[in-house]
């Protein structure tokens, strides 16, 4: 974490500089890790226990495990809240550890950390070649100690989520470095993006929204757009299989979408009318301050299909809802990235400062979404 931003900038080390140097992203993975366990299973709760065996399961983490136990449910939606809001690539991917043995809890949580491990790897890898290592080791630690965190320690599906957006702008970025002579990157180049994608968009119901900045990256390119369906197809796939899913099971083929009405949510508006209704909420907020006033003074840095990234997929969740605002900021891997940009230009004990008050905040969220069920 030095002071200043590498100059390699753009200019991709050998396979062995990197792997020697994976040391980051591991170490990340377990400070933040230790500190969500620390909060949502070995904290005492209200009721004086000083080990909640179900820490790890809790809020989101319940309605997985329904969905791995009992599927989807049938029929017409009830007026109360159902599983429907949640996609399905995360607990069919928990189902194959259960399908081995694996107890349904375990099973959940290996695929979170699993993935957030994953993650990690792909943002080091990915701000490794692009900016230097300076701008890595930030990066990596500022994804891993943010507040919304949490939901890589918890049974959420955040971290196959980030692992999928992450690694897809690898590839993105890998793209012209992939090309022949005639500086058209292969068919396999495109394959492997649309599949990347394609984990976003099965993780969480906003996914869709990622493939903007995917058509955005492309056909900035006029050499690439012939391409662009490559990209584009395993989602496609993916979301027609999943819609004739929902329309043979409820009988609504946008169930997905139709079910989250029956949730309670707050939206900016409401914050600013009523901002101590939810006290997360006060926490939510602060986060995305916090993380835009750094973020945006690095936005000239990156390729601009990262910029129309974080816009699609943290704007929204200011008019639906902003509870678990803290972890769409965290997740939408730019944002971190650009937050990392800023720092880097700072000195060492700044850094240090930033990383060890967001690591309070994740432990203090990560606590009282045990102790007072915030939504993380």
């Amino acid at each position: 974490m030095g002071g200043t931003i590498d100059t390699t900038r753009g200019i991709a080390p050998s396979s062995a500089v990197i792997s020697r140097n994976f040391f980051v992203p591991f170490s990340a993975w377990f400070a933040s890790h230790f500190i969500g366990f620390l909060g949502l299973v070995i904290w005492p709760t209200r009721s004086g226990e000083w080990f909640n065996t179900f820490g790890l399961t809790h809020m989101d983490g319940g309605w997985y495990r329904i969905i791995v136990t009992s599927g989807f449910p049938n029929g017409p939606l009830p007026d109360h809240a159902t599983a429907w809001p949640f996609f399905p690539l995360y607990p069919w991917i928990a189902d194959l550890f259960i399908r081995v043995g694996a107890p349904v809890g375990p099973a959940l949580i290996s695929v979170s950390w699993i993935f957030a491990l994953v993650a990690m790897i792909g943002v080091w890898q990915l701000t490794f070649e692009m900016f230097g290592r300076d701008v890595a080791v930030m990066s990596v630690w500022t994804f891993a100690l943010l507040p919304g965190a949490v939901g890589q320690i918890l049974a959420y599906s955040d971290s196959l989520f980030a692992a999928g957006l992450v690694w897809t702008l690898f590839l993105l970025h890998r793209l012209p470095n992939s090309s022949t002579e005639s500086n058209s990157p292969s068919i396999g180049a495109f394959a492997l993006v649309g599949l990347c994608a394609s984990v976003v968009v099965a993780s969480r119901p906003n996914g869709a929204l990622f493939l903007i900045a995917v058509v955005h990256a492309i056909w900035q390119n006029s050499r690439w757009r012939r391409a662009l369906p490559l990209a584009l197809l395993p989602s496609v796939v993916f979301f027609g299989c999943w819609m004739i899913y929902c329309h043979n099971k409820t009988g609504d083929t946008f169930v997905f979408l139709s079910a989250k009405s029956a949730w309670l949510e707050r939206t900016i508006i409401d914050f600013i009318t009523y901002p101590t209704e939810r006290p997360a909420n006060l926490l939510h907020v602060a986060v995305l301050v916090i993380v835009v006033t750094l973020a945006w003074k690095r936005w000239s840095d990156i390729p601009r299909h990262w910029i129309t990234a974080s816009v699609v997929l943290i704007g929204p969740s200011m008019i639906l809802g902003i509870e678990g605002l803290a972890r769409y900021v965290t997740i939408t891997v730019p944002a971190s990235i650009m937050v990392a940009l800023t720092l880097a230009r700072h000195e060492r004990h700044r850094q240090v400062l930033f990383l060890g008050i967001a690591g309070s905040a994740m432990l203090f969220l990560a606590v009282n979404v045990v102790r007072s069920s915030w939504v993380p």
